[in-house]
C-alpha cells in the first residue's frame, strides 16, 4: 500500500479529553502554543472542521482547535477517525497540515528531518515494488528478495528536496542547520539549558550561519561528550526496563508499549525526536521511575565478553545483562514477580 494512500474514515463526536496530541507534533512545534485567536474563532462560530485522529485517538491534524476546545471547557468536538497504513503516512498528513503555518528555523529543520524519514520509506517501497515486479517476470516466488538495480535518490538530492519543501533553501544550508539543532538537543540532554537556549536564539532570531559561528566560537564540552553516542531505545531516558507481556515489547514513558518486531531499538532511537540520553544530568529525567537493584556475582573472565556484547547492542552492561537474563527466565517459563 502506498505511503500516501487514503483509507476510509469515520466521523463522530468525542470528548476532547479522550484524545491526545501527537508526540511528533510536540517534538517539532513545541508544547507552548498561543491559541487565543483560535478560541475567539470557535467561540463566535461553529467548530471549523473535524479533528483528524488515528484509531488510537492520537491527533494528526487540528491540535490548536483541540487545545482551544479544552480551554473553553467543551465536552464534545467532531473528529474524523482514520486508520493509516503506516507511521510515515500518518506523519506526512501531520506535516502537510502544518505546511503553511509560520515556523522558526528550528521547526523547519525538525520538519525536514521528518520528511527525510518519509522519503526514505518511499524509496524503500519503490525498491520493493520493483523487485516484486522482476520476481514476477522471472517466475520467482514472491518471498524471494531480489535486489533491483533501481535508481535511488542520492543523499544530496534528498537534502535539496526536503530543504526546498520546508523553506530552508539549499541542502547545504539544511545540513548546517541540522547540525545546530543536533547540538541544541545534545546540550539539553546534558542539562545545559542555557547554552541550548542561546544557540536556539541565534538560529531562530538571527540566522543559520550565526548559530554555526556560535558553535565554532564556543564549543560546548558537554555537547561533545555524546557526539559518538549511538542512539538506541536501550540508552534512552524514557525506556523502561520493567517486564512486559513478551520479550519483543518494551514500555516507553513517552509513547507507551512499542514493539521491536516493527522497528529495532537503534532505528527507533535514530528516528525518535524525543530521544534523551539515559545518563544525562537533565532535570527531564528526575520524574521517571527509578529502578532498584540486587547484586549478582559472575565469574570475572566473563566481564570483557559481556561488556563487548553490551557495547555492540548499544546498551550498558547492566541493561544488557538484565535484558538477556529476563529472556532466559521467560523462555524457561519460570514465573517472575515484578
Amino acid at each position: 500500500m502506498s505511503v500516501t494512500s487514503q483509507p476510509n474514515s469515520l466521523f463522530q463526536l468525542v470528548d476532547p479529553n479522550s484524545v491526545k496530541p501527537h508526540p511528533l507534533y510536540l517534538s517539532i512545534y513545541g508544547e507552548l502554543e498561543d491559541v487565543s485567536d483560535v478560541m475567539r474563532l470557535i467561540q463566535n462560530s461553529q467548530y471549523p472542521r473535524p479533528l483528524l485522529i488515528t484509531i488510537e485517538n492520537t491527533i494528526v491534524n487540528g491540535h490548536p482547535y483541540w487545545k482551544a476546545a479544552l480551554l473553553l471547557g467543551w465536552n464534545q468536538i467532531p473528529v474524523e477517525v482514520r486508520e493509516f497504513p503506516n507511521q510515515e503516512a500518518e506523519l506526512e498528513a501531520l506535516l502537510l497540515e502544518n505546511a503553511d503555518r509560520k515556523k522558526t528555523n528550528e521547526q523547519k529543520v525538525r520538519e525536514a528531518i521528518a520528511w527525510e524519514r518519509i522519503e526514505k520509506a518511499k524509496a524503500k517501497q519503490r525498491q520493493q515494488m520493483a523487485a516484486a515486479t522482476t520476481n514476477q517476470k522471472l517466475g520467482r516466488r514472491v518471498e524471494i528478495t531480489l535486489v533491483e538495480n533501481f535508481p535511488a535518490s542520492s543523499p544530496g538530492q534528498t537534502r535539496d528536496k526536503v530543504a526546498k519543501l520546508v523553506g530552508l533553501g539549499s541542502g547545504r544550508n539544511y545540513s548546517k542547520a541540522k547540525k545546530v539543532v543536533t547540538a541544541i538537543d545534545k546540550l539539553r540532554q546534558q542539562g545545559n539549558d542555557k547554552s541550548a537556549l542561546d544557540l536556539r536564539k541565534a538560529l531562530n532570531e538571527q540566522s543559520v550561519d550565526a548559530a554555526t559561528k556560535l558553535i565554532k566560537a564556543h564549543p560546548s564540552q558537554s555537547a561533545k561528550q555524546t557526539d559518538d553516542q549511538e542512539r538506541s531505545c536501550w540508552n534512552c531516558q524514557f525506556c523502561s526496563k520493567e517486564q512486559v507481556k513478551d520479550n519483543h515489547t518494551f514500555y516507553c514513558y513517552k509513547f507507551g508499549l512499542l514493539s521491536f518486531l516493527e522497528k529495532d531499538a537503534q532505528t527507533r532511537g535514530e528516528e525518535c525526536l524525543a530521544w534523551r540520553y539515559r545518563w544525562s544530568d537533565s532535570d527531564s529525567c528526575q520524574s521517571l521511575p527509578k529502578n532498584s537493584y540486587f547484586t549478582l556475582t559472575l565469574p570475572s573472565h566473563l566481564q570483557i565478553m559481556f561488556e563487548d556484547a553490551a557495547r555492540a547492542s548499544g546498551m550498558t552492561l547492566v541493561d544488557w545483562t538484565c535484558h538477556h537474563l529476563l529472556q532466559a527466565a521467560q523462555s524457561s517459563k519460570i514465573p517472575l514477580e515484578v
